[in-house]
């Protein structure tokens, strides 16, 4: 698979809408659905390169493939735990402490997505690692199963599964099911993921001419959910959930052509952006916590203004900043070893950022 900066683009859109919505709901309700493009993209990409291996060796290496896996987001991810360790030892607030060692723990484990779903344990700093365990809990069972699917029918398969996990999800919804608990689970919100293996397993030329053709349909589609489409509805935790993944596998198929949406995500302050992604969504979410828990601490306003609103767009750009550290000092090395020798792969640039 050869590099596609577009992809990379479009990775700085939906970690973008991700963090205005994290800054305010008010100013991106609909910021949420930027994960849903990163499912799309990551079932995508990973499935193509299974599929690609299984043509060109009749086999799969697991070893290969999770030793590549942990090499390109366990690094990143171990320095934001033990920053968040390092806090915990020395707060000035005891009772904040078993918090935040708590979050680092599940964090660590990926079964943060699980603890949101149930609400085993009260929101902490790193509540957004959430979909870290979404896709973590893809690559334990993706491969396997693609493995043994592979000379079947796979997209019957895959499509089945998705028709099946929306059912799921629209039933408990339907049932009075918390939010939390249909958009955290894997069982209700892997159908982002099915489907971007769903389109890179079909047939595409034809599809990706007619993705190409319509192109601005997804692209208002999207924007109109970033700015509008709230979390906590009826509508978000049935359908909403399933138009946006449609709506990013339509813009994913469709930079498989030359068009002007893939000039505009190759422009590269945007590429750039992307290929930070995954630091940058992983710094600024705590961050912004850590910082209201210990401004209320103080007697001080933590709860909305624009005084607050400032403080967090300047926490973001903190956070942006240790992103391009992160990239620099401690990606960027772990991805030479990884496409170095045995753990080489075609494409000279990670494949995902949740």
């Amino acid at each position: 698979m050869r590099y596609e900066p577009s992809l990379d683009g479009l990775r700085a859109f939906s970690v973008l809408s991700v963090v205005f919505y994290h800054i305010s709901e008010n100013f991106m309700p609909g910021g949420w659905a930027g994960v849903d493009t990163f499912f799309v993209l990551s079932g995508y990409l990973i499935t193509r390169l299974l599929a690609r291996e299984m043509d060109e060796t009749g086999t799969i290496r697991f070893g290969r493939f999770y030793i590549r896996r942990v090499l390109r987001l366990g690094p990143a991810l171990g320095c934001l735990l033990a920053f968040i360790v390092f806090a915990a030892l020395f707060t000035p607030f005891s009772e904040r402490r078993v918090e935040l060692l708590r979050s680092a723990a599940l964090s660590l484990v990926y079964m943060m997505n699980w603890s949101r779903a149930f609400a085993w344990f009260p929101p902490a700093v790193l509540d957004h690692t959430w979909s870290l365990s979404m896709e973590e809990q893809f690559y334990l069972l993706w491969p396997a199963l693609f493995f043994f699917f592979k000379r079947g029918r796979p997209v019957l398969w895959l499509t089945l599964t998705l028709v099946i996990v929306t059912t799921w999800r629209v039933f408990l919804a339907s049932s009075g099911a918390d939010p939390e608990r249909t958009y955290n689970g894997f069982d209700t919100h892997s159908d982002g993921l099915l489907l971007g293996c769903v389109i890179a397993l079909l047939p595409r030329l034809r599809l990706v001419a007619v993705a190409s053709k319509s192109i601005a349909i997804p692209v208002a589609g999207l924007i109109s959910i970033f700015l509008f489409l709230q979390f906590r509805t009826y509508f978000t935790q049935t359908a909403g959930l399933s138009i946006s993944a449609v709506l990013s596998a339509w813009i994913i198929l469709a930079l498989e052509q030359d068009n002007w949406l893939k000039k505009l995500l190759s422009v590269k302050p945007l590429v750039y952006t992307g290929r930070l992604s995954y630091g940058w969504y992983l710094w600024h979410f705590p961050l912004i916590r850590m910082a209201r828990y210990a401004l209320q601490r103080l007697h001080l306003s933590a709860n909305g203004g624009e005084d607050w609103l400032v403080f967090n767009c300047a926490l973001v750009v903190v956070s942006y900043v240790i992103a391009m550290l992160s990239f620099e000092f401690v990606e960027t090395p772990f991805l030479r070893l990884k496409n170095r020798g045995n753990l080489r792969i075609a494409a000279n640039r990670p494949v995902i950022a949740p």
